[in-house]
């Protein structure tokens, strides 16, 4: 039962839990990390893009956090599972083979997305004897910034600061020291308690009046109901459920608008300065979460989201690379006075990514059009003026250097995987315009299509001729060409594709089938490691090219870089194979549904390389 258990004092170092030792607890609005040694140590509420109410896991001293373990830490161990189908979480701590204590976590979540419930809910239990339990409850305000006036009542601590509170609800007595609550209570065998955060409150009633149990039955309901819409049942079918589970826990349901990650400033390299705000929406994504989520049967899932994201942009009268949770644009980016994750700085709020030009934006939303299109979604006359539109835009924009997939910080450039996918924008809308019978200047777009490819092929191949480079005039290879073999921009048996792919073997990837993005500099002082979807891409490469061996054991590779809950970081340490970067990233979990899917449409069918190809 407890084969993947985890030494309770190899969870943390110098006071900070390893990425890899987390769960994530979500509603239908924000999420929640809880480590495997019972700490919450990151918390924004009531959204994804609120002020965290509990930082630690970016600053060990002043981040704030919610723990509860056992009194007694000596030689336990930790299992963690999510309830079947569902994002709620058991915490178990182990002892001698026994279960001395168990936490279950979840954020309420319901199927009315009106229904806010700012809270978090632990249930406490003593299933083999009694067992002493220790508590603490720190919130923090405006990043640790704020003073807090702390209030006690008959059912808890409120503290409170000039605009928000947090408070905790239990009937387990507590004390406060030090500005932080504390508990220590014998819980007797068979025994159990609730421990209740609640957010801007005023007044606080009895345990029981926060109807845990009824939250808990209601939580459940929602997530099962909702994974039984998933019709994917093949192999790796439980990393696709999960991961299914987690992208739909990203997903701030008010507006439909998904986060990248809950999390902010994530290192992506320990002592290095890639931190950055995942909290928000990339328009980039959306062509990927419409993909994975109509792969598994979620069509109506895709179709709303596809929708609610075009919304956004109509909204703002233009394309951004990123928008808020509720469609806004305003991202301005600021550092904030914290040790940062294993004391990396900056930790920084907003991204600034949000002001820069990325052309690919562009090709991505027309591709997710197209995708929908292919699925049997519907494309009405809104979303096929807005495919004009855009490509009366994108005919002038594709000739502009940009800041490319990667957000570099650097001066723009020509950079080749921009192009490719301006030049996907216009073939996909003449695929989409004549399969769905609408009307268009079908001829000015092929013969745009046809510019754009003719200058990635006169300045984006390096000079012997063998392979496609990261940006016009480099001899450099860049990770993102690796969907080269999809797009169709080449026959799969063009020398350049091969020359390409194997350029990015050979400078790109490492140990297991992992890849960096590039190797040139990119302003940061610091190398960057390894993203982990760019494998996921080399493995669709490996099965559109009909390598299914290889493709099997590349995929087979990164599903052990998952952690014991099935949930995958944006990019791993190449020195030591640590998570890196925000986390759960979404990114990482569209890569596992979007593989696994097709080895399974691969192995069922039985399918040559040829008949592979008909489903990109």
């Amino acid at each position: 039962m407890f084969s993947d258990t985890i030494d309770f004092s190899r969870i943390e170092e110098e006071g900070y839990p390893f990425i890899r030792y987390h769960g994530m607890i979500c509603g239908n609005r924000t999420a929640a990390l809880v480590a495997a040694n019972g700490t919450i140590d990151w918390a924004c509420l009531p959204r994804f893009d609120s002020d965290p109410v509990f930082a630690s896991l970016l600053d060990s001293r002043k981040g704030g956090y919610f723990s509860i373990r056992p009194a007694d830490t000596s030689d336990l161990r930790v299992y963690q599972n999510y309830k079947e189908m569902t994002n709620i979480l058991h915490t178990e701590f182990i002892r001698n083979g026994k279960t001395v204590l168990r936490l279950t976590d979840f954020i309420p979540a319901s199927e009315y997305s009106t229904i806010n419930f700012p809270e978090i809910h632990r249930y406490v239990e003593a299933p083999e004897a009694d067992i002493r339990v220790n508590v603490e409850f720190k919130p923090i305000f405006d990043y640790a910034r704020g003073k807090a006036e702390i209030e006690k009542t008959t059912s808890g601590y409120i503290f409170k600061s000039d605009s928000r509170s947090a408070a905790i609800v239990s009937d387990s007595p507590l004390y406060l020291k030090d500005n932080t609550v504390t508990g220590s209570f014998l819980l007797k065998r068979y025994a159990s308690k609730w421990l209740v955060l609640l957010m801007d409150v005023k007044n606080l009633a009895k345990i029981t009046d926060y109807k845990s149990y009824q939250r808990l039955e209601e939580t459940s309901d929602y997530w099962r109901n909702w994974l039984s819409q998933c019709n994917y049942h093949g192999v790796y079918s439980q990393q696709v459920s999960r991961s299914a589970l987690a992208l739909k826990g990203l997903f701030y349901e008010p507006t439909g608008l998904m986060v990248a990650a809950p999390t902010s400033s994530l290192p992506e390299a320990i002592g290095g300065e890639r931190n950055f705000d995942y909290r928000y929406a990339w328009v980039r994504d959306t062509a990927y979460v419409v993909e994975a989520l109509s792969m598994i049967g979620l069509k109506k899932e895709a179709t709303k989201f596809l929708y609610d994201m075009m919304e956004s942009i109509t909204k703002s009268n233009q394309l951004h690379t990123i928008y808020t949770i509720d469609g806004s644009t305003s991202l301005r980016e600021r550092t904030i006075d914290f040790d940062g994750y294993m004391h990396t700085k900056p930790v920084r709020v907003g991204n600034k990514a949000s002001s820069q030009l990325q052309i690919d934006e562009y090709g991505s939303i027309i591709n997710a059009i197209y995708y929908l299109a292919r699925i049997g979604g519907i494309v009405n006359s809104y979303l096929w003026n807005f495919v004009v539109d855009f490509l009366k835009t994108l005919e002038k924009l594709w000739k502009e250097p940009d800041s490319s997939i990667w957000e570099f910080r650097t001066e723009p450039k020509h950079y080749v995987y921009s192009k490719l996918i301006c030049w996907s924008a216009f073939d996909r809308a003449i695929l989409m315009g004549k399969m769905l019978k609408m009307s268009g200047p079908f001829d000015a777009w092929r013969e745009i299509a046809n510019q754009i490819k003719k200058a990635v092929l006169d300045n984006g191949v390096d000079p012997t001729g063998s392979y496609l480079t990261q940006y016009f005039g480099s001899d450099q290879v860049d990770g993102a060409l690796l969907r080269l073999p999809l797009l169709g921009f080449l026959p799969t048996n063009d020398p350049l594709v091969s020359g390409t792919i194997e350029k990015i073997e050979e400078d790109l990837m490492y140990d297991s089938y992992l890849f960096r993005r590039y190797l040139n500099d990119d302003g940061f002082r610091v190398p960057d490691n390894a993203f982990l979807l760019l494998s996921f891409w080399y493995v669709e490469d490996l099965i559109y090219l009909g390598k299914m061996r290889k493709a099997r054991e590349a995929f087979e590779s990164l599903i052990q870089r998952g952690n014991h809950l099935n949930l995958f970081s944006e990019e791993i340490d190449l020195k030591n194979g640590e998570m890196l970067g925000n986390f759960p990233q979404a990114l990482s979990h569209i890569g596992v549904v979007r593989v696994a899917t097709r080895l399974n449409d691969a192995f069922k069918q039985k399918l040559n390389p040829s008949s592979v190809k008909s489903n990109y």
